[in-house]
């Protein structure tokens, strides 16, 4: 292809609505983690986002230099879209034949982005509504930004009858929830949208999170919410952890690793389940109450299972086995050991801003080291990264200041670890 041709084929690809072009770049790491989050969920084939989530799978390969891996995951995407759906996944692949080398192939995905345009016309300066819906569900799920996903869903919606996109309803209603920071005035908002949409358990999960918040008794609910879930093995990945989640706030920690157990027991190869009975069992060791060696030592054994199924992921789950290692009778040392390692890797600022804080604890609540934890709280504050981590540290720095300006003698204990 001549350079002329290849500069007008450019600038049309970044004229087109899709994962290339909605600034989708995040760290490596988090690139990691949510590609297998995405493989794990798109076991599910009743899920009615499953096109979108092999278009999202797509993009982060390519972005993790996997470009066959990603070729795969685009053309199940074309498998499972229909129609105005189809828009954002051949620009898509349009993006992918360039990125490949592949020109003419790109020029035909553009060919065939044009002809569904012409088939599918909207107003000036308008999108699809299946455009709307995706880069809305896209910037929901991977960018957490919950507020521009409700407008995005709320523009898709004004293009077509509710009933007919029950799932693009009831996803406005849990971003517009989420960008509340779950106000509880969403209530009856969060009722009626799973009245409407049944089959939806993150949203009767959420509806019953928010009753047990005002005091209402929903034990019974919770539990057969849970006997659903379970009797519906294929769907476990998309509703376990919400559940869960839900059981440890509602019921009891301790119910929640039951429910996991329960879950596993029933699908005992699924890596997703034995990381969610890991979560569990690392809620139980970091109560308040008494611990006992052997869930302890249950814990570190079930941590290494799912750190080596999640090889390209598992930095999270590291931090959490060193916390767990810390909780041991013997294994303090395991837990400044793995600490050290995470700490000399080459992380990027988001990573680091999470292991900052996770170590500035573990200096504070393990080690009694106040002046280490201090300069680590420190450090993560210091990354210009919005996120609870960096809230957390700031707030752990106020009352260290609070209680210096209090305490004479933990102001010369600063000052002294300052000369040394």
């Amino acid at each position: 292809m001549t350079v002329p041709k290849l500069s007008r084929l450019s600038a049309h690809l970044e004229e087109l609505q899709c994962h290339f072009t909605w600034e989708l770049e995040r760290d490596r790491e988090l690139l990691f983690s949510f590609r297998d989050h995405l493989k794990d969920l798109v076991q599910d084939e009743n899920n009615p986002w499953r096109g979108h989530i092999y278009n999202l799978l797509g993009f982060l390969q390519t972005r993790l230099g996997c470009l066959d891996e990603a070729l795969s995951c685009f053309s199940s995407a074309s498998e499972a879209l229909r129609g105005p759906e189809l828009l954002v996944n051949y620009s898509d692949l349009a993006w992918l034949h360039h990125e490949r080398g592949e020109h003419d192939q790109s020029q035909e995905y553009l060919q065939r982005v044009e002809e569904l345009s012409i088939e599918y016309p909207t107003e000036r300066d308008q999108l699809l509504p299946e455009v709307y819906a995706e880069n809305a569900w896209t910037k929901m799920e991977f960018c957490r930004n919950n507020g521009l996903a409700a407008r995005l869903f709320q523009k898709a919606l004004e293009e077509v009858e509710e009933e007919e996109r029950v799932e693009w309803c009831s996803a406005h209603v849990l971003a517009s929830f989420y960008a509340q920071n779950k106000n509880s005035n969403f209530l009856e908002q969060l009722r009626h949208a799973s009245e409407r949409d049944p089959e939806n358990l993150l949203l009767r999960a959420e509806y019953l999170e928010l009753c047990a918040r005002t005091d209402q008794e929903v034990g019974p609910e919770v539990e057969a919410l849970a006997v659903k879930v379970l009797q519906r093995p294929d769907r476990m990945h998309r509703h376990m952890k919400p559940l869960l989640q839900l059981y440890r706030r509602a019921v009891s920690v301790q119910a929640a690793v039951d429910l996991a157990t329960k879950a596993l027991d029933k699908r005992p190869d699924s890596r997703f389940l034995k990381a969610c009975l890991a979560m569990c069992y690392t809620w139980r060791i970091h109560q308040r109450a008494a611990v006992s060696q052997e869930l302890i030592k249950s814990t570190v054994a079930l941590l290494c299972d799912v750190i080596s199924l999640y090889p390209e992921s598992c930095f999270k789950m590291k931090i959490d086995l060193a916390n767990v290692y810390a909780q041991s009778n013997h294994s303090l040392t395991d837990a400044k050991l793995l600490y050290s390692e995470l700490l000399r890797r080459d992380l990027e600022p988001t990573s680091k801003q999470i292991l900052y804080n996770s170590y500035a604890k573990f200096q504070h609540f393990e080690m009694n080291d106040s002046y280490m934890s201090t300069l680590y709280h420190m450090r993560a504050a210091e990354i210009p990264v919005k996120s609870y981590c960096r809230s957390n540290s700031i707030e752990a720095l106020q009352k260290i200041k609070a209680r210096r300006l209090c305490d004479p003698g933990l102001r010369a204990q600063s000052l002294n670890n300052k000369q040394q």
